[in-house]
């Protein structure tokens, strides 16, 4: 007898980030083989509930980095030191092609600020289900907001002007955040941010990198130092202006060139607070700023999709 196998259903986006964020916290925390993983914990840390997290170690289960103990939870299998750059399979699913496409056409203009869901689903030809969950990874990653039945994305620096402005007040404001005299950094933060800029610029794969992930590490780099400074408005300028420019640089980051080379620029600004050289982190951060400037005045064109195949339907 003869048994039909079921096909694997492929594991939420949100999961598959989550799993890859307690592989990089191990990766941070040198943590050994062996290693007890807390679920409490994990979810306290990343800002979320336990049930994603049991969700995320079973992937993690199935990839052998974690293994589950009776009465002990879950531990690591391999060292967090052997652990840097990993990546689960890429799973391209029907929601994340959509989740894309809704960026690409919201920044080319050819969906409004303010959508409907159901009359999403019927202009990319899908299910509710599908629609409704790329809007939820949308909405997780701060792109839109939900009102009802009906979404908005946020707002973005999407003309010319709005984008020299916003980098104007940034080279007002950050470079001279780094030489308060209350300016304080954390060596635990400081060292962790040099290890994940680090395992981004040695990944080989980085041109298959999560746009969202490479977004989340640019901004928390930028909001760590403005927060070092001591001063909670400079700290609420720098989060606002990453709020702006998140749904524009999420569809920009087809260039991976720059995407490397913004990522040694942190690295010598961390390297030059590590060496207690403000004067110097103050004028890399300068520097680094009018190269993201420069490079914003030429984004890269935003890519049209491909035309749906028109369907005949057959006359009875």
């Amino acid at each position: 007898m003869s048994t039909t196998s079921r096909p694997t259903v492929p594991p939420h986006p949100r999961h598959v980030r989550l799993a890859e964020r307690i592989v990089e916290a191990a990766v941070a925390g040198g943590w050994p083989a062996g290693a007890r993983i807390i679920e409490q914990e994990l979810a306290r840390v990343l800002a979320v509930s336990r049930t994603p997290v049991r969700a995320a170690l079973r992937l993690l289960m199935r990839h052998g980095v974690v293994r589950a103990r009776p009465n002990r939870g879950h531990v690591l299998v391999r060292p967090g030191a052997e652990l840097a750059g990993f990546r689960l399979p890429a799973q391209a699913s029907a929601e994340a092609m959509l989740h894309d496409s809704l960026i690409r056409d919201r920044l080319a203009g050819r969906i409004g600020p303010e959508i409907a869901q159901a009359a999403l689903a019927r202009r990319y030809r899908t299910g509710l289900t599908v629609m409704q969950r790329a809007l939820a990874r949308l909405e997780e990653e701060g792109l839109v907001a939900r009102e009802g039945w009906r979404w908005s994305f946020a707002p973005s620096l999407d003309t010319e002007q709005s984008r020299r402005a916003s980098y104007e007040l940034r080279l007002m404001l950050e470079p001279p955040s780094l030489l308060v005299p209350g300016f304080r950094a954390d060596p635990a933060m400081l060292d962790r941010l040099v290890d994940e800029h680090a395992a981004l610029t040695s990944r080989p794969d980085i041109v298959r990198e999560d746009p969202a992930r490479v977004f989340d590490l640019d901004a928390r780099f930028h909001e760590t130092l403005a927060a070092w400074s001591g001063n909670l408005f400079v700290l609420s300028v720098v989060r606002q202006q990453n709020t702006l420019r998140r749904l524009l640089e999420l569809g920009s980051y087809a260039d991976r060139a720059r995407v490397v080379v913004w990522c040694r620029e942190h690295m010598a600004i961390l390297s030059a607070i590590a060496a207690d050289d403000p004067a110097m982190a103050s004028r890399l951060m300068h520097r680094h700023l009018m190269h993201a400037a420069e490079a914003a005045e030429h984004p890269p064109p935003i890519p049209r999709p491909a035309a749906r195949p028109r369907v005949r339907r057959r006359k009875e």
